[in-house]
C-alpha cells in the first residue's frame, strides 16, 4: 500500500543550510510501518538563529475535538527543516545511529491506533540537534 499524503514542497535551501534528511528515506520508514494517515509532510529552509538548539524534524498534530462540540478527523503533519552544512554529516549520522525515521514512523501508527483519550489533544514528536553534537527528542505519549 502506498502512502498518500499532500507534499508542501521542499522550500529552495539557505545559503549555508542543507537537508538532513531525504524524502524516499522518509517514505520509506512510514510505508515500512504500516503508516497510513498523513495529511502532509514539508521541507522548510530558514536560516538557524539559535545553533544551540537547532529543530530539525516535527511532527504535530492538533486535537480531533479541538472544537468545543465538534469531532474533526485530524491527520499528522511533518516538517523537515535544514541545518547547517557544517554540522549536516554529524546529524546524518545521529539520525541513522539513533533510528530516529523509524521512532517517528512507529510514533505515528501508535497515533492511529490510539484511543480518543490520546487522539484529542495536542500531539507532537520533535527532534533538535544541540550544540553538544546531540539529538534531543521529544514526543507526546
Amino acid at each position: 500500500m502506498v502512502l498518500e499524503y499532500k507534499f508542501s514542497g521542499r522550500k529552495k535551501v539557505v545559503k549555508g543550510e542543507t537537508y538532513p534528511i531525504k524524502r524516499a528515506d522518509l517514505d520509506e520508514a512510514l510505508e515500512n510501518a504500516g503508516v497510513s494517515e498523513l495529511e502532509k509532510i514539508g521541507y522548510w529552509s530558514e536560516k538557524a538563529t539559535d545553533c544551540s538548539n537547532i529543530q530539525i524534524l516535527s511532527a504535530t498534530m492538533l486535537g480531533e475535538a479541538s472544537l468545543s462540540g465538534q469531532w474533526i478527523k485530524r491527520s499528522p503533519a511533518i516538517s523537515v527543516q535544514t541545518v547547517p552544512v557544517d554540522v549536516s554529516q554529524s546529524v546524518k549520522g545521529l539520525i541513522a545511529e539513533q533510528h530516529i525515521l523509524q521512532r517517528l514512523a512507529d510514533w505515528l501508527k501508535q497515533l492511529e491506533v490510539a484511543s480518543n483519550v490520546r487522539r484529542d489533544q495536542w500531539q507532537e514528536f520533535n527532534v533538535s540537534y544541540l550544540a553538544e553534537g546531540k539529538l534531543k527528542v521529544n514526543a507526546t505519549k
